[in-house]
């Protein structure tokens, strides 16, 4: 895992999940470090073992809690005060691990959102998921919730006749209705309702209401400079079919959904940034998303 601030400057990070040694495997509470040990720089991640709640760097043998206190030095009678690896708070929600980046270590200032559809029984069990690198940044990504008219040019759909949206502190909330072609099953007509929340510009919650009922999550981390890692998941809703029926449906839907995402690609990968756009009176708030954006960065 890597994390960037303004600058491009890169963070390396470990995650591994505590009390491997006495809970079933996947269990642990899920903790994240940065990657490079305090002492002399070794790799946690690399060659590093998980002892109980801690990490053990495979230098030295330093270990480490999950909230980067140095626990032991097997060699030191004195844990010197400064032995310390920083870390990010993390959380697990719906099967998903988060962790908080901030270049000068402020706390959380929100959760990630409840998904009360996971591992319910009417839903489906597990994620369907993507995951792409893409040469862009993740203000353009979410930049596209407020973007109507490119709706029609770039995906093939109506723009949205119903929509709303609205910036509230941390969170863009939208809804949208509009339809479009279901292009992995034969062009089948859907109409579509979007319902969106995109706390901070790192993620994005979506239940997304058609031909069958789902929830959308995305996330966006950057790597470097110029590249973003997109994850996209998508669990839906059984309403009386088969694990087997459902696993055969939810593909087809989840991969038209990643499809759209994908026609996105080359105008992200190729566009500049304009930071004084010449806008009509056709096109979405962008000024007001951008001003919502800019909360989220700070001075390095």
């Amino acid at each position: 895992m890597e994390l960037r601030d303004r600058s491009g400057r890169g963070r390396e990070a470990t995650l591994f999940r505590s009390g491997a040694d006495r809970v079933p495997r996947g269990l642990g509470e899920v903790h994240v470090l940065d990657a490079f040990c305090p002492h002399l720089g070794a790799h946690l991640g690399v060659g590093g073992k998980v002892v109980g709640d801690s990490i053990r760097c495979p230098f030295h043998g330093w270990r480490f809690s999950g909230d980067g206190e140095c626990l032991e030095i097997p060699y030191a009678k004195r844990i010197p005060g400064n032995a310390r690896a920083d870390a990010y708070p993390s959380r697990e929600q719906a099967g998903l691990a988060w962790a908080w980046y901030h270049p000068q270590r402020a706390k959380p200032r929100f959760e990630p959102l409840e998904i009360p559809e996971y591992h319910t029984e009417d839903w489906a069990e597990e994620w369907t998921h993507y995951a792409w690198m893409i040469q862009t940044h993740p203000q353009e990504v979410a930049e596209n919730s407020v973007d109507w008219p490119h709706f029609h040019t770039v995906h093939m759909m109506e723009p949205p006749p119903e929509r709303d949206v609205r910036f509230e502190g941390h969170e863009i909330r939208c809804e949208a209705a509009t339809r479009k072609q279901v292009t992995t099953m034969d062009g089948v007509p859907d109409e579509i309702r979007v319902i969106g929340r995109n706390p901070g510009l790192g993620t994005s919650y979506v239940r997304y209401s058609g031909m069958g009922e789902t929830v959308i999550i995305m996330g966006m981390t950057p790597i470097d400079n110029d590249t973003m890692h997109m994850r996209f998941g998508v669990i839906g809703k059984k309403d009386g079919r088969t694990d087997e029926e459902m696993a055969a449906f939810i593909k087809l839907y989840a991969d038209d959904m990643a499809l759209a995402v994908e026609q996105d690609f080359p105008i992200w990968e190729n566009k500049v940034y304009r930071s004084t756009p010449n806008l009509c009176d056709g096109d979405g708030p962008v000024p007001d998303y951008r001003r919502w954006a800019s909360q989220f960065y700070v001075e390095s």
